[in-house]
């Protein structure tokens, strides 16, 4: 059972470990051991590899951790981790738009036509919503998108905004909610 999900189980651990890091080391405390640069960096990199469903908890107890520090520019935050997580997320549309080609199905097909026959801006609208609001992986809407045909340059930066979107939103509840 634990080779079937290890990929669950790994993460499972990481989460706990990462927790139990955190009781240990106040976040304040590991920022200043890193430094805010680094934090910066360090965001960046897991916001970048962090994209699967499977790997997005690190980036978001990433996230957290240090915007619960205070230590960090939000908005400079929000503008680090809007590229990192559209750059990965754009390796899950490209599987998508080339695995068009290897499943052949009549309701992709069907998917596609309708998807392409939507005005102009219903794509990247419901694209940014969907990034901005929806604490889910978007690797399963890019690859649907992928899958439908979207023009890639016309949703790119809709998910962008609406990760830095997403970050702001984070921010607000956090500091309104959690930590009042």
């Amino acid at each position: 059972m634990i080779r079937r999900y290890k990929g669950f189980w790994i993460l499972l651990v990481f989460l706990v470990l990462w927790i139990a890091f955190i009781r240990i080391i106040p976040p304040k405390e590991l920022v200043s051991v890193i430094g805010v640069e680094t934090g910066y960096l360090f965001v960046f990199l897991t916001a970048l590899v962090g994209v699967s469903g499977f790997a997005s908890a690190p980036y978001y107890a990433t996230l957290i951790t240090l915007m619960s520090t205070g230590d960090f520019n939000i908005l400079l935050l929000a503008l680090v981790v809007a590229p990192a997580c559209a750059l990965g997320d754009s390796l899950f549309f490209l599987l998508g738009y080339k695995g068009n080609a290897v499943i052949e199905s009549r309701y992709l097909d069907k998917f596609s036509c309708w998807l392409n026959k939507k005005p102009y801006w219903v794509t990247p609208f419901a694209a940014y919503m969907y990034s901005s609001f929806a604490p889910l992986p978007q690797d399963f809407l890019m690859v649907a998108l992928g899958l439908g045909r979207a023009r890639f340059l016309h949703i790119i930066g809709a998910v962008a905004l609406g990760n830095a979107t997403f970050v702001l939103v984070i921010y607000v509840l956090l500091f309104n909610f959690v930590l009042t």
